[in-house]
């Protein structure tokens, strides 16, 4: 240290400052290149990581498409194996294409009366078929006997409804078809604005339905194609077409006869790309195959597409086979092809527009590295930022002192907040059981006393009425203290809680069966719609979610309404929804029962009777889980009562 110090003082300040902006140049030099190729390889691979992102989520929710379509033809296959329904909507359909015209479309929208139409659901579908005398015009179309037509008819029908189902609990779904080689074709949704001439009139040319037949598709895999859609009206000839329609299809057959084909039009939405600016200016992200594009956030440059048409090199010389990153052009281009359908994520960006990001990214990591250089130049400057650090580790040490008291404060109010409420909570439940259990128990004294009393001298419907009064003062008393019991263990962390794996079907099936005499005695059919999810949920604890879900919508329903379960997915997490189209209910008792105000159970529309305990116990079960009570109502509509629980994957 003292021949170094010896040595500065020989050269002199001047040379020595000299010395050190020289090496503080050559050692900018050095960062320059390393920051500038550091950045070069963090925009690659960012880049890399968001379309892998982007393309894992387009494949789970293609392969889950994909599923549903296969057991849709498989359930097609089984259905064709059943005796048709009689019905008399469905004979007057068959009867009306045996004697429409040649350029009439008979349609089939109803096959109930009007309080029981399957077909009118939340997703309309509809049945069209090719009038007799029409179907010589079409090649490949024939018809079988009258039984074998029957039966496709009925099935297709069956097959709508699916249909309408699917695309209401399936996400990316637009619209799903079955095209028959006998001339029969079922949609869904069908819209009040859809032409069935229209329709008709292009359904069989569409290329899921060409390329499914046996000769084009004699492995009969499922298949994913590209549907032109026709430019928009007054659109001028050199103006770029619209997007295809992507489209998923299954062929169906019979012992290997091709019976026609099972097809959804996806969602344009699922497709829609989030904006490409990970590489600055410019960039583009495409979706498509080898010569179609399907999608693009941004606007493609004009020397690798002619006004957004693919040139002959262009698309196909741009997407390659596998996951690659190269250049072309002057571009940077990254693809990275999909795993569950034959298209591929494309990503394009200016190589002049990245390096000009990367050039103004290393000035600014310049300028951090020049105050260093500035610094070692003026030295005495050392002393004074240490004096300033000294204090503004003090000061910050000051302010986490204050910061840790106050938040040990905050702590302390928010548990004192929580026993306060929790306090109110208990004196209010055993006001209302107090309450509550006074009646049944009354009841039961009397009617006991009665036929303690005159039970000899009573009519035997005397009697049995008086035991089912009895009856039903015990059911209402049990059905309170076990909804006590188990909302006091929650709250006194009692029940203890024991997550696993489980099909959410099996769970709503046991509830289901558990609430099914309280619905057969009203007349309700309650829907399971829940589909074939897998939760990680404590079992016990869910089942007692939707029993008392399921008795609630029962209890404000009307005879001979319907109850639906249903879930979907939310992230991580499954919503589980139970709807009725029952009484419903006004603003002002919503908002009662989000700030858990007490209040008297409201009677059923049978005048049935109970304590409000019942919701309070599943905001707590509920909430075990980490999820989310909601709940939409309407007076005269329905209400919709929703929670969520972790989703979860299903076991190997």
């Amino acid at each position: 240290m003292r021949r170094l110090a010896d040595w500065m003082k020989s050269i002199g300040p001047g040379r020595l400052i000299n010395i050190s902006l020289a090496a503080g140049i050559v050692l900018s030099l050095v960062f320059v290149h390393a920051e500038f190729t550091r950045g070069l390889n963090s925009r690659r691979a960012e880049i890399r990581q968001a379309m892998d992102t982007q393309a894992i989520a387009l494949d789970g929710t293609l392969a889950a498409i994909s599923g549903r379509v296969e057991r849709l033809r498989e359930w097609t296959r089984h259905a064709l194996l059943a005796p048709p329904a009689d019905t008399p909507q469905l004979n007057a359909f068959l009867d009306g294409v045996a004697q429409a015209g040649a350029d009439e479309v008979p349609m089939l929208d109803r096959v109930g009366p009007a309080d029981a139409n399957p077909l009118d659901g939340p997703v309309p579908a509809a049945l069209l078929a090719l009038p007799d005398r029409a179907l010589a015009r079409h090649e490949g179309l024939s018809r079988p006997d009258r039984t074998h037509w029957r039966v496709e008819a009925a099935t297709a029908v069956a097959l709508a409804q699916q249909l309408a189902l699917d695309v209401r609990t399936q996400p990316g779904l637009g619209r799903g078809y079955f095209i028959a080689t006998s001339g029969l074709v079922a949609v869904a949704p069908w819209r009040s604005a859809d032409n069935a001439q229209g329709l008709m009139a292009g359904i069989f040319e569409r290329s899921a339905y060409r390329l499914s037949t046996l000769a084009a598709n004699p492995t009969g895999r499922a298949l994913w194609t590209e549907t032109p859609t026709p430019p928009p009206q007054g659109a001028a000839g050199d103006e770029a077409p619209a997007q295809p329609l992507p489209t998923v299809a299954a062929p169906i057959d019979d012992q290997g006869r091709f019976l026609g084909v099972v097809a959804f039009d996806l969602d344009p939405a699922l497709l829609a790309l989030p904006t490409a600016d990970a590489a600055g200016a410019g960039a583009v992200l495409l979706l498509g195959s080898d010569d179609r594009l399907l999608s693009a956030a941004g606007t493609p440059p004009a020397d690798l597409f002619q006004q957004g048409r693919p040139t002959p090199v262009g698309l196909a010389a741009v997407m390659g086979k596998t996951a690659a990153t190269a250049e072309h052009a002057g571009y940077l281009i990254t693809t990275r092809p999909l795993t569950n359908a034959p298209w591929r994520l494309v990503h394009v960006a200016p190589r002049a527009a990245l390096t000009w990001s990367l050039v103004m990214h290393t000035a600014g990591s310049m300028a951090g590295f020049s105050s260093v250089l500035l610094a070692v130049v003026l030295l005495f400057n050392m002393v004074v930022r240490r004096m300033v650090r000294s204090q503004e580790r003090s000061a910050a040490a000051e302010r986490e002192a204050r910061a840790a008291t106050e938040q040990a404060l905050a702590e302390l109010r928010a548990a004192h907040d929580e026993l306060d409420f929790l306090n109110r909570e208990k004196t209010r439940f055993f006001s209302l059981i107090s309450h509550d259990l006074r009646g049944p128990f009354n009841v039961l004294l009397g009617m006991t006393k009665e036929l303690a009393d005159y039970g000899t001298r009573m009519a035997p419907a005397d009697v049995a009425d008086f035991a089912a009064s009895v009856h039903q003062s015990a059911v209402t008393a049990h059905t309170l203290l076990d909804n006590l019991l188990n909302w006091s263990r929650v709250q006194m962390s009692g029940t203890p809680f024991s997550p696993s794996v489980m099909p959410l079907g099996e769970v709503v099936t046991a509830a289901i069966h558990d609430l099914g005499p309280t619905a057969d005695a009203k007349g309700i059919r309650i829907l399971d719609a829940s589909g074939d999810r897998h939760i990680l949920a404590d079992r016990t604890m869910v089942l007692a979610i939707l029993r008392n879900l399921l008795a609630n919508a029962i209890k404000f329903s009307h005879p001979n309404q319907g109850v639906q379960v249903t879930s979907r997915a939310l992230g991580d997490r499954l919503e589980i929804a139970v709807a009725d189209r029952g009484i419903g209910m006004d603003p002002e008792q919503l908002d009662q029962l989000y700030r858990r105000e007490a209040q008297d159970s409201r009677p059923g529309t049978l005048g049935e009777v109970g304590t409000g305990l019942g919701l309070t116990l599943v905001r707590d079960l509920v909430a075990r889980h980490g999820g989310v009570l909601a709940l939409d109502s309407q007076p005269g509509v329905g209400t919709t009562v929703s929670f969520t629980v972790p989703l979860a994957a299903a076991p190997r």
